[in-house]
């Protein structure tokens, strides 16, 4: 691996970062992170963007103490390198994904990252690392979300009829595919051209997110997936049945979205994904399974992160961008 003409020592590594709060990403050599008590070191193997890492160039976001220069991201999928004292549960060599440290800084787009050992599970079997790397943070705030709209704490929805506001996004796709496995009936909203895909993915029907009349049509829900926000997802509280839910991924984008959802007699749950290796045993189990899907929209060398990031705000493409570093 060359960088800038010249191999990289053992004590450092390549990063993509900002210098300064909406300066765009650049690729430098930096230190190597040690791991301390409790901790691993991953020599990752990809990662992947989501929205959240791009707002991390700005500073804004969820509550955050990130600091110049910034290294973003969050998901990662690769092999321990080292481990920090007191850490048993995984060893050198194994291949573990995860959501490192959220919300705290994590600094993903990186070829090492230390991480706490008890955010990681072990990978997939089933999987590439490029797979395995966009699934912790969409597929654990698809799996939380939907938790937090079942009824009497169970994970169980059959019965139920679910939508999904932007279905053919990164989280999007995955929820209406855990939804499935739920037992719920799964209604998707995305664009007309992303349709076929979400049906072969579970959904039962879809329906085109900027036709007010389709949107109208789907009738009544008993718990709605928002994954839009703003005023789109305001308006999709009128199809939720009286002592039905709605989780938010974007409830900051809804002023008073409490007090909203009470005048139609719903609860309204703001949401927060958090690292949780048990779920993440459970996601692996149903990709291995075959039960559920990660599509990889793009895919990414570190070094056209920009590239990576900009893929995901225009919405390029259906399901998420990888990033791979090429570390050996």
């Amino acid at each position: 691996m060359i960088v800038g003409g010249r191999r990289p020592s053992s004590a450092t590594m390549r990063a993509a970062l900002h210098r300064e709060w909406g300066a765009a990403l650049e690729i430098a050599e930096v230190p190597r992170p040690e791991p301390a008590a409790g901790e691993v070191r991953i020599a990752v193997q990809a990662t992947s963007v989501n929205p959240i890492d791009i707002y991390t160039g700005y500073n804004v976001g969820y509550e955050q103490s990130m600091q110049l220069p910034c290294i973003p991201g969050w998901d990662v999928a690769g092999v321990v390198d080292s481990v920090g004292y007191g850490v048993t549960r995984h060893a050198v060599g194994d291949r573990l994904f995860g959501l490192a440290s959220f919300p705290q800084p994590a600094g993903t787009y990186a070829e090492y990252l230390t991480v706490p050992a008890h955010h990681l599970a072990a990978m997939p079997a089933s999987l590439s690392f490029t797979e395995a790397a966009c699934l912790p943070m969409a597929a654990l705030t698809a799996w939380q979300m939907l938790d937090s709209v079942a009824a009497n704490g169970t994970r169980d929805l059959a019965g139920h009829r679910v939508l999904v506001s932007g279905a053919s996004g990164g989280v999007g796709h995955l929820a209406v595919q855990l939804a499935a496995a739920r037992g719920a009936t799964v209604v998707a909203l995305a664009r007309p051209g992303n349709h076929a895909a979400l049906y072969e993915l579970g959904a039962h029907s879809c329906a085109d997110h900027t036709d007010p009349a389709a949107v109208a049509a789907i009738g009544t829900v008993d718990a709605v997936v928002d994954l839009v926000g703003r005023e789109f997802g305001r308006s999709l509280f009128g199809l939720v049945a009286a002592g039905g839910s709605i989780s938010l991924a974007n409830a900051w984008s809804i002023p008073d979205y409490e007090a909203a959802a009470a005048t139609y007699g719903i609860r309204a749950v703001s949401y927060l994904v958090e690292p949780d290796p048990e779920a993440l045993r459970a996601i692996a189990a149903l990709a291995d399974t075959g039960r559920l899907r990660v599509v990889v929209g793009a895919e990414f060398d570190l070094s056209r992160a920009v590239e990576a990031q900009q893929w995901v705000q225009n919405r390029a493409g259906f399901g998420k961008a990888a990033i791979v570093t090429g570390v050996p």
